[in-house]
């Protein structure tokens, strides 16, 4: 689970013969996927998220329908021993064709003729799990995806028929199903490769593949990662767990499961000091956590790491063994204590090569990735504001006017040039300047009513954000990090982020002139 390689830019060779010759792990479970088309897209991305925890596989070539299926069964197999089998057939077999159809694979729902009737499809599906099941391997079928409108050789709604009798075959059968019709129906239009066709884009494919790893986990829980947290002195720990570890919580994250913990602390931080006996019952009594005297000996019994220590100061001296373990790491606000830690952090994921990123949940919640993402012309400036509580252990915005400024970056991106601040007790407003011209404004609230919003000024549209957000957003992040090792923000833009909010500072230390991000970076250690 440790290692971490692109398997993307070879599926395209490996497809053809990946069930051909492949050599047992004693290790890793053995993952056959059987399907079309629509499997063949999300595949790889199914094996990306599986590196070095289960070997994915695909039958060679398209498995078409379920004729096909009866006919290729045997050889897709061969004498191998698969732990797991996800298979579909559907979307070939409710397929008109004509002889002369004009359309890729002479598909003409107006004259051809039907691939395969309802009554043939039954009998068929069933053969085929008969046979599935004399492997021994666990199965899992994923029903048939959604049909569009103007499909030119398949009637919409069709696959519900053709579902239906499916189900029914896998209810008899006790096959658990993966429901990508619900999920791929739901897919905004953009996600289609084109008007009326029922492939998909990249992003939805890798949609598909993540709701199949979820599937594919929920039938073999060792898959699961399993996850440490350093520091129980957060709201965070009891949070994240509970939508990590309980199936019937309604913001349940599949994925990745609590089961250890490092308990930390902070005694001269009144919020740390007061809360963490009480989060650490919780963890124990509710979640069945175990405790570990010390990070290293965690680290042996994880595969990934929540480093939520709410003090930023001692993240730096515990990330250091979890990169020593080589572990994937996910770091909660703030990523450190001061900027040099923050950077000697950035330097050790760089010398260890181990994954890491940090970020505050608001930068994925959907109203601010609305107001990042829709259309307003050229961007020219934003707005965002927030509470900005100060804490004396930490820079000022580190400790909660992260938030907002984490928003702010999430809608204008890295490249700020200066920062200057205004401050008194009740608020602040600090104001950058981006390299480009745009110009980013992060207003901190104190000893007033609270709230977040962060607002977008292009040459187009006035973007508000109309909609807030939770942390399970930032979760679904973490655990597709875990699964792939890539981190959905760099750790150079977290370093900028940080030292904006450092600049800041040192702008109050000068009474309000500006200050250039580049001296602040060489000041605290950036090479």
């Amino acid at each position: 689970m440790k290692i971490y390689t692109s398997v993307l830019l070879i599926i395209g060779i490996a497809l053809p013969s990946l069930c051909t010759g492949a050599v047992r792990s004693d290790k890793n479970p053995r993952i056959l996927i059987i399907g079309d088309s629509i499997s063949i897209g999300f595949t790889p991305f199914v094996m990306e998220m599986f590196q070095g925890r289960a070997e994915v596989f695909h039958n060679p070539g398209n498995a078409q329908h379920t004729g096909t299926g009866l006919e290729m069964i045997e050889l897709w197999l061969g004498d191998e021993d698969w732990d797991l089998i996800h298979f579909n057939w559907g979307l070939w077999d409710l397929c008109y064709r004509h002889s002369d159809g004009k359309r890729q694979g002479k598909k003409d729902k107006e004259k051809g003729s039907l691939t395969t009737s309802l009554d043939e499809y039954e009998s068929n599906l069933e053969s085929l799990v008969g046979r599935l099941q004399e492997t021994g391997a666990m199965l899992l079928w994923g029903n048939t995806s959604y049909v569009p409108s103007g499909e030119p050789g398949r009637i919409e709604g069709d696959e519900l028929k053709y579902n239906k009798v499916a189900e029914k075959i896998m209810l008899r059968h006790g096959v658990p199903i993966n429901d990508i019709r619900s999920l791929t129906s739901g897919f905004e239009p953009n996600w289609f490769k084109a008007l009326g066709d029922v492939h998909y884009t990249q992003e939805g494919y890798r949609a598909i593949a993540t709701q199949v790893v979820d599937s594919i986990e929920a039938v073999l829980p060792e898959l699961i990662f399993k996850v440490g947290i350093i520091g129980l002195d957060t709201s965070h720990v009891t949070a994240f767990t509970s939508r990590f570890n309980d199936p019937k919580h309604k913001q349940y994250v599949p994925g990745a499961r609590v089961v250890a913990a490092f308990k930390g602390g902070s005694p001269d931080i009144p919020s740390s000091a007061d809360r963490i006996e009480g989060f650490t019952r919780t963890l124990q009594d509710e979640f069945g956590v175990k405790l570990y005297e010390t990070i290293e000996e965690m680290c042996q019994h994880v595969d990934a790491v929540l480093l939520e220590s709410v003090d930023g100061r001692p993240h730096l001296e515990q990330a250091t063994p979890v990169f020593e373990a080589g572990l994937p790491l996910f770091i909660d606000k703030p990523i450190a204590g001061s900027l040099r830690d923050a950077i000697a952090i950035f330097e050790l994921a760089q010398r260890t090569g181990v994954p890491c990123w940090s970020s505050s949940s608001l930068r994925f919640y959907p109203g601010v990735v609305d107001v990042a993402e829709r259309e307003k012309g050229e961007l020219k400036g934003a707005i965002s504001y927030g509470p900005a509580k100060l804490d004396p252990h930490h820079p000022d915005f580190f400790w909660y006017g992260i938030h907002p400024t984490e928003a702010l970056f999430t809608v204008m991106g890295p490249g700020v040039k200066t920062v200057s601040r205004s401050f008194t007790p009740d608020n602040d407003v600090i104001t950058g300047i981006w390299k480009d011209g745009k110009v980013g404004t992060v207003y901190g609230i104190r000893n007033s009513k609270l709230a977040y919003k962060v607002t977008a000024f292009g040459t187009e549209a006035i973007v508000e954000q109309e909609r807030g957000g939770d942390y399970t957003p930032m979760l679904r992040e973490i655990v597709r990090f875990f699964r792939t090792g890539v981190s959905p923000v760099t750790l150079e833009e977290t370093i900028e982020i940080y030292a904006f909010m450092e600049a800041a500072d040192e702008s109050k230390r000068r009474e309000g002139v500006p200050v250039m991000i580049e001296e602040t970076l060489i000041a605290n250690g950036w090479k």
